[in-house]
This record gives C-alpha cells, sequence and structure tokens, in this order.
C-alpha cells in the first residue's frame, strides 16, 4: 500500500488529539518584584537557518528551529539542495544532485487552517522513497501562526512532504514534527494561497506552484526578485479575512445618534482598494443600513493595514471591509 502523507482535517485533529498540557516554568523569579516570569516555551526562537520559497503566488521566508529539529531541518535542507539523494515516486530511479522541491505544488489547502506540499506527483501519495523519525520539543507548540512542519501518516513517518499554518492550532502540537517559522508577510501569502478555488479533495484547480527553495545561511543575503513591470501596479483581490489579518491600526465607528434613536444596528460592507503603502482608498458602500452607511465610510478611511506582498513587493489588494453597529441593551 502506498503511504499517504495527508495532513488532518481541523474537525478530525480536534477529535483526535487533544491540547499539549500547559508548561509550568521551574526557573528562579525575576530579580525585578512582581515581574512575569519567562517560560522555556517564550524563549525558544528559530536558531537555523532561512528557507525562502518562492512561489507563484509570493514568496515565504521561514527560519529553522535547527536546535530542536535536527533531523528535520537538515532532511528539508538535503532535499532542497540537491545534496540529498532520493528516489523519483513516479520512475523509481534514484535521484542525485537534483532538487527535489522546484517545480512542485501546494496539492492541499484548508482556509483557517494550512497549506500543504513537498510531493513531486501532486497527489498527497509521494515520497522520496525513505521517512524518519519524529522530533518534539514539548516547549516547541503550535501555538502561534506560520509554523513550518513535516506531514506525515502516522507516527515516525516523516518524508518530504510539509506543511505551514496560517494561525494558532493546538491540537497539532507533539503529533507533527515542527522544524520553523514563518514571517508576518509570509503568514499573508499562505492564507491567500488557503483561499483559492479547490476541488473536493482541498487540491487547487489551478496549480499553486512551488518555483524555487533557497536556504539561507548566516552571512548570505535572499536571492532577489524579478517582478515584471505589470506585477508592479497589478491589484490582488483578497478575502475579508485575510483583510482581517493585515489590518494593523484601527479606529472604532461613531455610532449616529439618529440611528441609535431609531434602533438601527448592523453592518455596512465596503468595497474598497488597500494601497501599497497600507492606507485604505476607493470606498464604495456595497451593503448595509442607509443610516450607518456615512459613519461607516468615516471611520474605514482612517484604518491602516501591513502592506501586502507578491513576489516580495508590495501590491494594491481589493477587498471586502465589513463594519458591525451593536446596539447595546
Amino acid at each position: 500500500m502506498r503511504r499517504i502523507h495527508a495532513l488532518f482535517a481541523p474537525a478530525l485533529a480536534a477529535a483526535l488529539f487533544a491540547p499539549a498540557p500547559a508548561q509550568t516554568s521551574t526557573q528562579p523569579a525575576s530579580a525585578l518584584p512582581d515581574a512575569p516570569q519567562a517560560t522555556a516555551a517564550a524563549l525558544i526562537h528559530p536558531n537555523g537557518p532561512t528557507v525562502v520559497m518562492d512561489t507563484s503566488m509570493g514568496r515565504i521566508t521561514c527560519q529553522f528551529f535547527e536546535r530542536q529539529a535536527p533531523k528535520a531541518v537538515a532532511n528539508f535542507i538535503g532535499l532542497a539542495e540537491g545534496t540529498k539523494d532520493w528516489t523519483d515516486p513516479t520512475t523509481k530511479k534514484k535521484q542525485r544532485n537534483k532538487p527535489y522541491y522546484d517545480g512542485t505544488i501546494f496539492h492541499r489547502v484548508i482556509p483557517e487552517f494550512m497549506i500543504q506540499g513537498g510531493d513531486p506527483t501532486g497527489t498527497g501519495t509521494g515520497d522520496p522513497g525513505y521517512s524518519f523519525e519524529d522530533e518534539f520539543d514539548p516547549n516547541l507548540n503550535f501555538d502561534q501562526p506560520g509554523r513550518l512542519a513535516m506531514a506525515n501518516s502516522g507516527p515516525n513517518t516523516n518524508a518530504s512532504q510539509f506543511f505551514i499554518t496560517e494561525q494558532a492550532y493546538d491540537s497539532l502540537s507533539q503529533h507533527y514534527t515542527l522544524f520553523g517559522q514563518c514571517d508576518e508577510p509570509s503568514i499573508l501569502v499562505v492564507k491567500t494561497i488557503a483561499r483559492v478555488e479547490r476541488d473536493s479533495n482541498d487540491k487547487p484547480l489551478t496549480p499553486v506552484v512551488l518555483k524555487k527553495v533557497t536556504i539561507i545561511r548566516e552571512g548570505q543575503s535572499a536571492p532577489g526578485t524579478t517582478v515584471p513591470q505589470a506585477d508592479q501596479t497589478k491589484i490582488v483581490e483578497i478575502s475579508g479575512a485575510v483583510e482581517q489579518g493585515m489590518l494593523q491600526y484601527h479606529s472604532a465607528p461613531k455610532y449616529p445618534i439618529d440611528a441609535k434613536q431609531a434602533g438601527v444596528s448592523g453592518r455596512v460592507q465596503i468595497e474598497a482598494l488597500i494601497g501599497t503603502d497600507g492606507t485604505i482608498k476607493n470606498l464604495k458602500v456595497i451593503d448595509g443600513p442607509q443610516l450607518l452607511q456615512q459613519a461607516a465610510l468615516d471611520a474605514v478611511k482612517s484604518w491602516h493595514y501591513h502592506p501586502y506582498l507578491l513576489n516580495g513587493q508590495p501590491v494594491e489588494v481589493r477587498t471586502t471591509v465589513n463594519v458591525i453597529f451593536t446596539l447595546g441593551r
């Protein structure tokens, strides 16, 4: 039977795996009175080389947890650079000095969860012809977005497939080898990939390609990105969920007195364009109570966002912004 490197879907993962137990610090109290005590988990930071994944939908940059998962990191680097031999899952021929990941696709994407890749067959069943054991650190868990981890088909079946989470997902902790952390702009790219149109098996209808994987060691610079002139002015469509993730500053709307007196509440939906500098413009009301529309527009005009990156460069994005008005009792 062919090994299936499948990452459990959110509902299944929640059903099968209980969250990891909370960690209790045993370190001495801080010298400062009443100061919060640092936990072991808070002291774990990425400590290895950096991987740059140039995809057809933007650049993803992650740094490895080399001390916590040395085997997983060495395996990923060896496959990425072609220094590790592997067996082509289609032809069954040994491959040497050939990068494994370049040209593969993200074969499984799930919004609010993760994107998965690392299979040359693009089916979720391919591997490099070997597997290796899990590496778990009790203080390193899926407690924040952007975790880079190995997919598996059970204990100690790590091979080549990996996934990147778009949000914290505690039920995965201590069940999947976590070996890297992606930066904030990369998480936005992950969110965008996770929301492409896909089939019933969560495979994108239009392939999302992992064009090139580059390993950056200490003292080295990230590879440059050549962006066609057309891409520099390209407008990208994003969902409201991605828009919320980009939001850096927002002011609450002022509830119009006449709307309060009339007992009017609800949602105002606004179409907007977020510029390369993170400012919002081209506001247009799509739907919502008439008495609330101007207050929603006035509030949104001052909102500010993190610039959206495509292939490492800021681009404008069109999105939908929702402003909620709720009357208190």
